[in-house]
């Protein structure tokens, strides 16, 4: 656009000396006019260009209405190029002034058309890049909320990594001192018979089965001497590891009333919890219960399998105060 105005100039000057002053006053209205839609034109550029520039940065779609811009300056180029085909014209065909007039009162309407249409075009693009730029901003706004829960997630799942492994701490060193209760166990089984006197584990808790006949007389509830012995000796084993639950279960077989085999075997688990006491252990660590009849080992169709339900077991299970608590907070 910038050269439409010194060609326009070339061309009046070549016309003045063989036109009416009438005619000349026209060619100077028309010159004003020119540079006006000169000056327009250069004016919608600066801001095009202007606008091209801040909007650079622009995601994807800002670029494709960039490239989409770029091929209106291409346009206006290739208008260029006819316009200066049709100064070219000019200066070769004077004599064809009356056409060339024509044509160029042509080109003009064409090219104040196409301005328009760019202009129109220019608002448009506008119009799209606000609203690219408040995508972009919700879009800035919900990447901003996401990082914080981020951030929020990743301070809670931090914390409860630090509980596992506190809770892993926990449970290593209740299973050591498990192990150690069962190494203790261990040395006390060997002195008796496996009939009388046995260690099973189960679920990650000890089960230490005592035979009736070891701990009591027929159909009583108070220790035998070989009983006591029994009891003392494995009180031993449960004082030196405090981290421990022990619930002491009273186990009957099936002969008899099932009140008189339950009455039977919560005194006898209760016989047994008072001599642990006795021997030191701390009572608030025991539960006595008893079982009856309900939880054999064995069939009570045969003397064996009798003897083998009438039992009191021991069971030892690590303290899980702390395991609760940790998982509670």
């Amino acid at each position: 656009m910038k050269y439409i105005l010194p060609l326009l100039l070339l061309s009046i000057a070549l016309l003045s000396s063989c036109v009416t002053k009438q005619k000349y006053q026209e060619l100077e209205e028309q010159k004003k006019y020119y540079e006006k839609e000169a000056t327009t034109a250069d004016s919608m550029k600066n801001e095009y260009n202007k606008l091209a520039e801040e909007k650079r940065q622009l995601e994807i779609e800002v670029r494709n209405t960039r490239m989409e811009l770029e091929e209106y300056l291409v346009t206006n180029k290739n208008l260029y190029r006819s316009y200066q085909d049709v100064l070219d014209r000019l200066d070769q065909t004077t004599a064809e002034r009356n056409e060339l007039d024509e044509t160029v009162a042509y080109e003009k309407v064409n090219l104040q058309q196409q301005l328009g249409e760019q202009q129109e075009s220019l608002q448009g693009n506008r119009q799209r890049l606000e609203s690219l730029e408040y995508e972009l901003y919700q879009k800035d706004n919900r990447l901003n909320v996401m990082e914080y829960d981020y951030s929020s997630m990743k301070g809670s799942l931090q914390e409860k990594n630090i509980r596992i492994q506190e809770l892993e701490q926990m449970l290593n060193l209740k299973e050591g001192n498990m192990q150690t209760v069962r190494a203790d166990l261990n040395d006390i089984v060997a002195e008796f018979s496996a009939r009388d006197l046995s260690v099973e584990e189960r679920g990650g808790k000890l089960y230490v089965s005592l035979s009736s006949a070891l701990l009591f007389p027929s159909g009583s509830t108070q220790l035998n001497a070989e009983g006591r012995t029994a009891v003392r000796k494995l009180s031993q084993a449960l004082k030196n590891n405090p981290d421990i639950d022990i619930l002491v279960e009273g186990h009957t077989d099936s002969q008899g009333s099932a009140i008189t085999n339950w009455n039977l075997s919560v005194d006898r688990a209760v016989a047994v919890t008072n001599a642990l006491t006795d021997s030191g252990v701390n009572p608030k660590r025991i539960t006595a219960a008893g079982r009856g009849e309900f939880m054999p080992v064995a069939s009570n169709q045969s003397a064996q399998g009798r003897a083998r339900n009438r039992r009191t077991e021991i069971v030892i299970s690590p303290k899980l105060d702390e395991i609760y608590e940790l998982l509670s907070r």
